[in-house]
């Protein structure tokens, strides 16, 4: 650049044209500007271009996180549907001391709800691109702000699913060890595989190939008629419940976000 203004300098002095290499000289400098700046905006697209990219592939691994999470709370409905099935049989029993009741039959209602929740929620692609500070990149802050309210929506279904496991932990299972369980049986688990999601059919196959010869006798119709397992049973079904209209409005929000995300990256 020196050089060239030297060679300017030098041709005015030798020409005596000084209008005539100005405006020469303002037009390289223009030249110049302009390269830049076209040099710039192409950095600028492919900044954009790449960033883009980003944000499309981080919401195709949402995408695929909300997809297993479908799944997921399609199988908590089940099992809270299961509890309230079960819990409901056994309230009905207690609130009808005449009505008959066998031990095999006692214990293919109350095993199911010896069963705790499992965890629902895949949010691992949501927290590593907010971690990394992605999200100042993307453009679509619409469905950021409902992916954050969905997930931190989880919340509230993460307390009905904790205390459910608490409540049978700390109430069901001393209430019950004061009861020989020689009703587990093959049969009795078969209430609690429903599914894949839950049970364990090896577990009860065993138990049942372990023969009682105690010939130990069982009032199940007095042990049923304490207040703490009608509390029990009382307490399970309301939050079964609480859980359903949870995992219903969490279902109907997951399905929302879905539909946003696939209409953005599809335009």
């Amino acid at each position: 650049m020196i050089g060239f203004f030297r060679k300017i300098r030098k041709k005015l002095a030798d020409d005596n044209k000084p209008l005539k290499y100005m405006r020469y000289a303002i037009g390289e400098i223009v030249l110049v500007v302009i390269g830049i700046l076209i040099a710039l905006q192409i950095n600028t697209w492919n900044e954009e271009l790449k960033n883009q990219k980003n944000e499309y592939s981080f919401y195709k691994d949402i995408l695929s996180d909300l997809e297993k999470d479908s799944i997921k709370l399609n199988g908590l409905t089940i099992y809270y549907k299961n509890r309230i099935e079960h819990a409901g049989w056994l309230l009905k029993k207690v609130r009808n001391p005449n009505s008959p009741l066998e031990n095999e039959e006692f214990g293919k209602h109350v095993e199911p709800l010896y069963i705790g929740p499992l965890q629902v929620t895949y949010n691992s692609s949501y927290e590593s691109a907010k971690s990394s500070g992605a999200f100042a990149n993307f453009k679509n802050e619409e469905i950021l702000k409902n992916l954050n309210q969905f997930y931190a929506d989880f919340e509230e279904l993460n307390v009905i699913m904790e205390s459910t496991l608490r409540s049978l932990e700390s109430k069901l299972e001393p209430l019950m060890s004061t009861v020989p369980e020689n009703f587990i049986t093959s049969e009795s688990g078969a209430y609690v595989i429903m599914s894949e999601w839950h049970g364990n059919s090896g577990f009860y196959e065993f138990i049942d190939d372990i023969k009682d010869k105690r010939n130990l006798t069982v009032d199940i119709k007095t042990f049923i008629q304490k207040p703490q397992f009608e509390y029990y049973l009382i307490g399970d079904l309301g939050r079964s419940f609480n859980a359903l209209t949870s995992l219903k409005l969490r279902e109907e929000r997951l399905s929302k976000i879905k539909n946003e995300i696939k209409k953005y990256i599809k335009d």
